[in-house]
This record gives C-alpha cells, sequence and structure tokens, in this order.
C-alpha cells in the first residue's frame, strides 16, 4: 500500500518548485503545470542531481509524470524535466526544476499515564527495564525530574515516615514502600494539588534509562449533598383530584407488593400487616431522600417520578381516615448528627413527627422507643424492640391503632368449633358465630376464593378471602392471585352484590406478628438504605448515615365487640351461600373506602399460634 502525498507548487515561477516531503511517502511530479502550453511533438527528459554526492544522472522515466515511490533520504535532491518540441515551425524547450527534501519522521515517545483526583495520594511508578554490568542500579544514579512552565525541576523524595518530617519544610513527595527496592524507584505525592499534574521522568544515569509519566488530576468531586439540602418542592397541583387519585393508586400496589414479599418470607406461618403504616413511615424518609435514594424510594413506593405532592395528599390522606385510624411516625436519631432545619419543618408540617434524638445509653433508647410504641398503640404492643445495638445511628418507627365495631354484632357465647390446619389436623378453636348475619358473599374466579364483606363503623369493611378447598394447594394459588389488579376488581364486585342474611362463624384471634422489614425492603428495590443513602434532605452534611433498623410488628384482635389492631396488621375473612364459616387458613383485608386502600392485610393459617 503506498501513501501518496498530492503536491500542488505554488509561487510566482513556474519553472522551479521546492518540495517538502515525509519519509516513505509517494509523489508525483508533472513536468508542466496544467494550464502551461504544451509543444507539438513533445519528447521528455529527466535527470537527477543527488543533494548528498552532487552527481547528476539521467533517469529512464521518458514521459510527462514522474512518480516517486516510497521516498527516503537517498532521493533528496533536484529533479530537472526538459520538454523538447516545436512551436510552430520553430524548435524550443521548456524546463522545469523540482528541490526534493525528505523529512524524517519524529521518533516515538512513550510514556505512562497515571490518572487520580487532587487531593488523593498517587503514586508514580518506576521499574527499570535494563539494569548495569552488575546486576544493580545504585539509588544515587536515580533521580526523578518534572517538567514545568519555567523547564525542568529537579525532585527530592523523602523517605517515607507517614507523613512526619524531620523538618519544618513540608515535604509531599516521598519514594513509596518499596523503597530501597534497587529494581523499584517509585515515588509517592501525598496529597495532589491540580498543580501536580503534568509530566515526570525518572531517569537511571548509569544506563541512560528515562522512564516518563503523565499524571493527570481531576478535580475533586463535590460533596455528595452540593445542591441536595433544599426543601421538598411544592405541590403545584393542590386543587386537582390526580394527585389523590395517584396516591391512592400507588397505596394498593404497594400494599399488594408487599404482602407478595411478606408472605414468602414465612410460607406456612400468621401474617398481619399495615402498608398504610410502612407506606407512611416511608413517605416521611422520601421527605429528606435526595437524587438515587429518592428515586429508589417512589419506584418501590410505586409513586410516579418526581411527584411532588406526596407529601401534601398524604397529609390530606390523614385526615381523611383520623377517626378510623390512628397514626403515628417517628425517627430517632445519634445526637452526633445534625439534622436539618427544612427537613425538620417539614416533618412537622406534613406527618406530625419531630425526630428526637437518641441519648447515649442504650438502656435508656430501649425504654423510649417502646414506650412511644406503647402510647401510640394504646398499649397493644409494649415491646416493639427487645435489644438496642449501640451503634445504631437512625431508626425508622411506625405505629397504627384501629379499632372497628360490627355493624352486625356477633353473639356473646362461649362457643367452640374445630380449625382445619393444611395437614388435615383439627384444632379446637373459640368462635364469633351469629346464626343471622347481614353481609355480602360471592365467589370471585379471579381469586378462586370465596369472598366476605363485614361491614364495620365508619367507611371500612373486613374482607375474608377462603380457598375453594383446605389444601396448602389451593390456599398458595389464592395467594398467588392477589395483586394490585385483583384486589380492586374483588371490591368492585364485591360492592355489587346485594347483602344477605347467613350463618357465620369466625374464630376469635389474638396474636401478634414481629416482622424484620430489612430484606423485603431490600428486595424492593431499595439496598442503598441500608448501605449508602443519600438523605441530604435530613443530614446538612453528607453524614454517611444509614437505617440499622427497621422494624413492624403488629396485634389483631377479633373479638365479639369488633376488630381491633395495631401497628400493622391485616384483617380479612370469606366464606358464601347461606352460611359462611372461616374454621380454615384465610386471607384477611381491612379495607377503607375513605383511603381506598387497605390499612392492614395478613393471612390466619393458625389462630393459636402467636
Amino acid at each position: 500500500m503506498f501513501r501518496v502525498l498530492l503536491l500542488l507548487c505554488a509561487g510566482l515561477s513556474l519553472s522551479t518548485c521546492d518540495i517538502t516531503v515525509p519519509q516513505d511517502f509517494s509523489i508525483t511530479l508533472s513536468c508542466l503545470p496544467d494550464d502551461a502550453t504544451s509543444l507539438s511533438e513533445p519528447e521528455y527528459t529527466w535527470s537527477f542531481t543527488s543533494a548528498q554526492t552532487q552527481q547528476q544522472h539521467t533517469l529512464q522515466e521518458k514521459g510527462k509524470i514522474l512518480n516517486l515511490r516510497n521516498i527516503n533520504t537517498t532521493q533528496e535532491g533536484q529533479y530537472k524535466c526538459v520538454q523538447d518540441g516545436f512551436k510552430e515551425e520553430d524548435r524550443m524547450r521548456l524546463s522545469r526544476t523540482f528541490t526534493i527534501r525528505v523529512e524524517e519522521p519524529l521518533a516515538l515517545r512513550e510514556w505512562q499515564v497515571i490518572k487520580g483526583v487532587a487531593g488523593n495520594d498517587v503514586t508514580l511508578p518506576c521499574k527499570a527495564a535494563t539494569f548495569s554490568s552488575s546486576g544493580e542500579t545504585q539509588n544515587d544514579s536515580v533521580v526523578w525530574k518534572r517538567e514545568t512552565k519555567n523547564g525542568v525541576m529537579l525532585l527530592k523524595p523523602d523517605k517515607n515516615t507517614d507523613g512526619q518530617e524531620e523538618d519544618k519544610t513540608p515535604q509531599r513527595i516521598f519514594w513509596s514502600e518499596n523503597f530501597p527496592d534497587r529494581k523499584d524507584w517509585a515515588i509517592k505525592i501525598s496529597q495532589t494539588k491540580e498543580e501536580d499534574a503534568g509530566m515526570y521522568h525518572c531517569v537511571i544515569t548509569n544506563t541512560s534509562q528515562t522512564l516518563s509519566v503523565e499524571l493527570e488530576l481531576e478535580a475533586p468531586p463535590l460533596p455528595r449533598c452540593f445542591g441536595h439540602t433544599g426543601p421538598w418542592e411544592d405541590c403545584q397541583e393542590q386543587d386537582s383530584r390526580s394527585g389523590t387519585v395517584i396516591l391512592q393508586d400507588s397505596l394498593r400496589d404497594f400494599s399488594a407488593s408487599m404482602y407478595a414479599e411478606l408472605k414468602a418470607l414465612k410460607p406456612e406461618a400468621n401474617l398481619i400487616f399495615s402498608p398504610v403504616s410502612i407506606a407512611l413511615a416511608l413517605y416521611n424518609l422520601l421527605l429528606g431522600a435526595r437524587a438515587e435514594t429518592r428515586t429508589q424510594l417512589e419506584s418501590a413506593l410505586r409513586l410516579p417520578p418526581e411527584f411532588s405532592c406526596v407529601h401534601y395528599e398524604t397529609k390530606k390522606l390523614k385526615k381523611v381516615i383520623k377517626d378510623t385510624l390512628e397514626i403515628a411516625s417517628a425517627i430517632f436519631y445519634s445526637p452526633e448528627q445534625q439534622l436539618g432545619e427544612v427537613f425538620v419543618n417539614q416533618s412537622k408540617e406534613f406527618y406530625d413527627a419531630v425526630p428526637e434524638k437518641l441519648t447515649d445509653d442504650a438502656e435508656e433508647n430501649l425504654i423510649l422507643i417502646n414506650q412511644w410504641v406503647a402510647k401510640k398503640t394504646n398499649q397493644k404492643i409494649t415491646q416493639l424492640m427487645d435489644y438496642m445495638d449501640p451503634t445504631y445511628t437512625f431508626i425508622l418507627l411506625n405505629a397504627v391503632y384501629f379499632n372497628g365495631k360490627w355493624k352486625t354484632v356477633f353473639e356473646s357465647t362461649n362457643k367452640w368449633d374445630n380449625f382445619t390446619t393444611f395437614s388435615g389436623e383439627l384444632i379446637e378453636v373459640q368462635t364469633l358465630y351469629s346464626p343471622k348475619y347481614n353481609l355480602q358473599m360471592g365467589y370471585n374466579k379471579k381469586l378462586q376464593a370465596e369472598v366476605a364483606k363485614f361491614p364495620l363503623t365508619g367507611k371500612n369493611s373486613l374482607y375474608i378471602l377462603i380457598p375453594h378447598t383446605t389444601t396448602e394447594k389451593s390456599f398458595v394459588l389464592m395467594e398467588n392471585n392477589i395483586n394490585k389488579d385483583s384486589i380492586e376488581a374483588m371490591i368492585s364486585e364485591m360492592n355489587k352484590i346485594p347483602a344477605q342474611t347467613a350463618e357465620v362463624t369466625l374464630p376469635k384471634i389474638k396474636l401478634t406478628v414481629d416482622t424484620q422489614l430489612g430484606d423485603v425492603l431490600k428486595k424492593q428495590g431499595l439496598s442503598d438504605l441500608f448501605s449508602d443513602p443519600n438523605l441530604c434532605g435530613i443530614f446538612q452534611e453528607d453524614s454517611k448515615s444509614f437505617i440499622s433498623e427497621a422494624r413492624h410488628r403488629a396485634f389483631l384482635s377479633l373479638t365479639e365487640k369488633g376488630v381491633e389492631a395495631a401497628a400493622a396488621t391485616s384483617i380479612s375473612f370469606s366464606r358464601s351461600f347461606s352460611s359462611f364459616t372461616a374454621l380454615q387458613p384465610f386471607v384477611l383485608i381491612l379495607w377503607s373506602d375513605e383511603a381506598a386502600a387497605p390499612l392492614f392485610m395478613g393471612r390466619i393459617i393458625n389462630p393459636l399460634n402467636p
């Protein structure tokens, strides 16, 4: 393959042309310019005078064009072309001379590039490829130099003394930890500055080796909280109903996703939780989340990205259901942390939650948290935590309390009946019984379950879902069909069914379920909350705080008086036709028409288990 150079001679003279050509290129010389008058019957003669020997000889080329391929320094000199011919009847000659100079390519220069960040330490390597005849290179024959605007500066690396110099002169350049290795003379520059960037040379004088290193330094990154400490943005559509619909829709979706995750933790255990309570606590945390942590929380909560009205709509929701559900959220944090004033104010505005400082005593903190929970749950949960790790820096708590009365009262009888487990074992349990109970019942094809709707005081209802057989396979199939769409369809369908009078038997229930939310939240895409969350809206500086504990404890009581639930609870019973008997494993949903979402969800596998 030839590298061809197109040459154009520009100047006042048509008889001479000076050309500089890179070595190994090919060139084409034309005896006459394109616009020159050609002689008739032309004959061409090319000659070459070497610039090195000054000897002239005639070339074999006889045409108008002379091609020189892969030109080198031996081809430097003058190339003369003579055209012999006639101009009308007169014999004439035209000549043109080219002076060719060959430019040798620059020597290839190689160096290593080290990239770093200003403020960090960097190591510039220097390992010799060859050695002196003795096999070693003395330390005093190795010098480091640096190119500067004013020339080359000699560096004087010090022995590494962990940054403690013998004199008062600040020293930032040291021999590396391998010193005095006779084959490695790397240097370390500590606490680099942007002006340290440039070219460095390690010169091994007795072997004539020069190893070059270019140091590139980036400016240190901005603090993580830079631009993220401002308040949560204002809701621009406070009078729009769309915000309320968005929050309700996301709550239903979040409830179904949480049920799917929680039921998988302990497939054969009772489950009670309050999706509303968990969501409200995470909304409070979302208030101070920024950047990627905000995005992850919005996704886990099934909220649209950058839904600015979430806190405004949550405040409205709390007012709507305040007569049904008592809600409290709290954040306890280390006294070493300094919370942002904006977060404190907005947390109080939207969630009635004033973050509280932990003390230096772990036992006192344990009492503080459990007393808070007991008060907010009407003493139904007196011990949320049984241990307080002294290293905890951030604790997220949530508490809710629900007390709903049956609209149709059960008889106060000491009636007992058999509850059938998955294995077929019969467990004698105390029951609630009514020979004439007014409720709505039906079979739901999507859920493959019998569903009963028990009206409670306020705009609340207790839904109970029972599979068509007592086998675990039927129950799992029913559970797997529970999702946002199937719940919405079930609520809509049940509201269209007229109420009827039926004989009803339900097991009395009083149990508490403790759930560690850590694994569940991680599966929802919130792993960063437990490792490296961006909570710059909460903390004034990037304090590297993370959630140490996310715990949820639920209490459920189902008696003749009604449904009582605390913290995070879910209640649901079901059956159809002229009688409804929930004496087998079932799923329960405590629904609020005002919230258009579940307040509690759960399942009863064994009523006697704690």
